[in-house]
């Protein structure tokens, strides 16, 4: 028969939203947390580009995953397989059934590369590299510094996608060496963006365009990476179906939906597997006591770091509103675009839902690529995570 275990707040996952909000629900007197996840190490994901580019060591992008759970918090290392918003239930892989009075879905998501016809063997073999794979990080590295010229493919796909502006990183970084070595000038490198725009804000657009003519990238915007066989890719774009060689392809991998939220019914018919949320609230509009954050929430373009910051402040304080009958606080849907533009420099843009920049910097211009910027995000913000967010201090 299966155990049961009753709980205040219940959360499911374990990545920056999970522990972080874990630590805040602490901080603001809840004493009775639980959160399950599997994971033993912990990975700090913005770090994964620097890794994979050369310019991060590999020891300090993970941690334990017990040396960051919050004191007291009741961990469950198994995996959640069906929740029960109703009567606010979870059953659990290892047969453990826990109960609470507020869920909180942080489950973020995961790499399908079912997606994409092709990749897995292509990673494989060496054609196609991704830093967004902590496994491929060592080859990737190895690969792009060892290239010699040829031609390069780096893939951008629209969402949904974690750190989508994070994908505009290795390609830059790499023109950056590649011209440091003298290998640029004799390399084509393509862009394959599938988005009509490289980006919906027009000061971080423009500045992404910038680097993008310094570099001679040659963006083909609204086109899709449909299918890789060998050297060659499969492109859809404006002009229909091409088949182009490449002699490097950098994925950013086809994203899916943790498989508890649709088991459950926590979906909606146009998320695409995705928990159904209100996007200001941060709560499922059908079931009250359900909140959901990060990745695995259909929250539009808000899948980073700095948006899961205020996402898990705002949830906090809503959990807390809604026991007391209080209106709740609105999440304005900001988020981070934290573009490296070489391997010395980055643009730090800001904004909200409406499209809006936001500075939340004493500075007249983050957007601009700033050597500043990169020392921020290379080195002040994974210690801030690991020191700060994590435990709910930020």
């Amino acid at each position: 028969m299966a155990s049961e275990h009753r709980h205040d707040v219940l959360i499911i996952g374990g990545g920056n939203g999970g522990i972080s909000a874990a630590a805040h629900l602490q901080r603001r007197g809840c004493r009775d947390i639980a959160l399950i996840d599997p994971v033993e190490r912990h990975v700090y994901k913005p770090l994964q580009h620097y890794v994979g580019t050369g310019i991060a060591r590999d020891r300090e992008l993970t941690r334990s995953q017990a040396s960051l759970m919050p004191a007291g918090v009741d961990r469950h290392r198994t995996t959640a397989v069906e929740i029960d918003p109703v009567q606010r239930t979870v059953r659990c892989a290892d047969g453990t059934v826990l109960r609470a009075a507020d869920i909180v879905l942080a489950p973020g998501m995961r790499i399908d590369w079912e997606q994409l016809p092709g990749a897995t063997r292509a990673i494989a073999d060496g054609t196609a590299v991704s830093t967004f794979v902590v496994e491929e990080l060592e080859r990737t590295r190895e690969r792009l510094e060892a290239f010699d010229g040829g031609r390069a493919l780096f893939h951008v796909h629209d969402q949904p996608a974690s750190g989508l502006e994070t994908a505009f990183k290795p390609l830059f970084i790499a023109c950056d060496l590649w011209r440091s070595t003298g290998v640029l000038e004799r390399t084509e490198v393509v862009l394959v963006h599938e988005g009509a725009r490289l980006h919906r804000v027009d000061a971080i657009e423009r500045e992404i365009r910038r680097h993008l003519d310094d570099y001679g990238v040659d963006a083909r915007l609204g086109t899709r990476l449909v299918g890789i066989e060998g050297d060659i890719a499969e492109l859809d774009g404006p002009a229909g179906r091409t088949r182009e060689r490449a002699d490097l392809i950098q994925l950013h991998p086809p994203y899916a939906a943790a498989a508890v939220i649709a088991d459950s019914g926590l979906d909606g018919p146009t998320t695409g597997g995705f928990a159904a949320v209100d996007p200001e609230t941060l709560r499922h509009p059908e079931h009250p006591r359900i909140w959901a954050i990060g990745d695995g929430a259909d929250l539009g373009d808000a899948r980073t770091g700095g948006a899961l910051r205020k996402q898990v402040k705002v949830v906090v304080e809503n959990i807390r509103r809604s026991r007391a009958g209080l209106a709740l606080e609105r999440y304005d849907g900001y988020t981070v675009a934290p573009i490296a533009t070489s391997r010395r420099s980055l643009s730090f843009g800001e904004y909200d839902r409406a499209l809006r920049v936001r500075r939340s910097l004493p500075v007249p211009d983050e957007i601009r690529s700033s050597p500043l910027w990169h020392v921020l995000d290379r080195f002040g913000l994974p210690q801030a995570y690991w020191h700060r967010i994590l435990r709910g201090r930020l």
